[in-house]
């Protein structure tokens, strides 16, 4: 009983700090004390509550709550750790997190240090951008992206989203990327154009059997048409099929229990063979010598031609005669 109830208590205590740390995760509240701020933005499409506030890439708040504003003006209010100071200079910009439309607070630092912004402070739109508007920019590259592998596709993707947003990529970096695409693209034309050239003898050929093709196509039509002018005569057909095979079924399901009678009188047949095959087996053995010893007496027609001289029966205890002693046929005397 003590065994398991430290077993018990060790595993509620597992139990209660995984509870916390999933609980920490999914709220992905800031760690530490805290002041709350907030921000005007002319847009803020794809930003939810919950998410991360960062600078310089490190997760230094959280977004806590979205409310409109007159109509055109939304307001981001969020926590700041007391570590990380917000300055009347500083830039709010909601960038991309991921492929996955995934958006965050970045915060940027001005040309200049500024004042430090007191608690419940807010930055105006003056201070705010909404960043660019990433589900436009990839439509303009759709057609690009339908020819590419789903791999090249993101990672042209995450360059075009960096360069962009202004984090660790160059312009030069993003044309690097995009010239090995088209690269890759040149050497698919050139498979492509291999195919081509491999398809161009098939599609003479068919160019020269036109004659064919076209008694083919035209036969074809003929046999559609007269199949459409007997629709009504191929569907009574299906219709009688289905009779039959209704009446078909009848039959058989009224067959059934003879069926299963003759089955259960075969197998008693079978048994009956098998219990008495020694038998059987004599029989078949000595049926040659009979048939022969009834050849002789059949020799004269249809019938048996048998004369009896003497009839006894043999016992064991001796021979007992039948009748009177003979021979009692007149050709036996």
């Amino acid at each position: 009983m003590r065994s398991t109830l430290i077993k018990f208590s060790v595993f509620a205590v597992a139990a209660l700090i995984a509870f916390v740390v999933l609980a920490n995760t999914m709220g992905n509240q800031v760690a530490g004390s805290t002041h709350n701020y907030a921000a005007d933005f002319k847009n803020v499409s794809g930003l939810r509550v919950g998410d991360d506030v960062r600078a310089a890439g490190v997760r230094v708040g959280r977004v806590e709550g979205i409310d409109l504003r007159g109509g055109k003006i939304a307001r981001v209010k969020f926590t700041l750790s007391d570590d990380q100071g917000l300055f009347d200079t500083t830039n709010i910009v909601i960038r991309y997190q991921n492929l996955l439309g995934q958006r965050y607070l970045s915060l940027t630092p001005g040309k200049e240090k500024g004042t430090r912004l007191k608690n419940d402070s807010v930055v105006p739109v003056a201070h705010t951008s909404p960043g660019f508007d990433l589900t436009a920019l990839l439509n303009g590259f759709e057609p690009l992206f339908a020819t590419l592998e789903p791999e090249q596709v993101n990672r042209l993707s995450e360059s075009i989203m960096a360069v962009m947003q202004g984090q660790g990529g160059t312009i030069e970096s993003l044309l690097a990327e995009t010239a090995e695409l088209t690269n890759h693209l040149a050497d698919k034309d050139d498979v492509l154009g291999r195919v081509l050239d491999n398809l161009t003898p098939v599609l003479a050929d068919i160019g020269g059997q036109d004659e064919q093709l076209d008694s083919t196509i035209q036969a074809l039509q003929t046999l559609m048409t007269r199949l459409a002018a007997e629709r009504k005569t191929i569907g009574d057909t299906i219709d009688g099929v289905t009779q039959l095979a209704s009446v078909t079924a009848d039959l058989t399901t009224d067959a059934r229990p003879s069926l299963d009678a003759d089955v259960a009188s075969l197998r008693r047949t079978a048994k009956l063979f098998v219990d008495n095959l020694q038998t059987l087996t004599h029989a078949f053995a000595t049926l040659p010598t009979t048939t022969d010893a009834f050849a002789r007496p059949m020799s004269s027609g249809t019938w048996l031609d048998i004369y009896i001289c003497n009839m006894e029966m043999t016992l064991r205890s001796g021979t007992i005669p039948l009748g009177p002693e003979g021979p009692y046929s007149a050709v036996c005397r």
